[in-house]
């Protein structure tokens, strides 16, 4: 009885002390990360309240960065369709240029780095 109380013990132990942020990934795969997403209304006049914490994988090539995302939770303001914003955990925030569902289920974004406003 002591010994499965303290491997119980011992593993909630485990769980408080799992950090908060998302694991790394190697490079082909992506890496975790959590996006904010603000998408257009359905006639593309304004934006919709931004939807925050999305957990979405990141993968740059060539200068554009593709986020992808579960088809589960790309769904409403959650998922960035064209010219939708998408901002980062740093406040980088990236223009979609393209978005579509995968074949495994995933929604893809395919986004590149928003330019600097230029102030006049």
């Amino acid at each position: 009885m002591r010994l499965i109380l303290s491997a119980l013990a011992l593993t909630f132990l485990g769980v408080l002390a799992m950090p908060d942020t998302l694991p790394a990934q190697d490079d082909k795969n992506g890496t975790a990360v959590k996006i904010t997403v603000k998408s257009w209304d359905a006639r593309g006049k304004q934006f919709l309240k931004p939807q925050e914490d999305v957990e979405a994988t990141r993968i740059e090539n060539e200068g554009q960065v593709q986020f992808k995302i579960s088809g589960k939770v790309a769904i409403g303001r959650a998922q960035p369709t064209t010219k939708s914003e998408i901002t980062d955990a740093n406040g980088t925030v990236y223009v979609v240029r393209k978005g579509s569902f995968d074949g495994d289920g995933k929604y893809s974004a395919f986004s590149e780095k928003k330019p600097a406003e230029k102030k006049p």
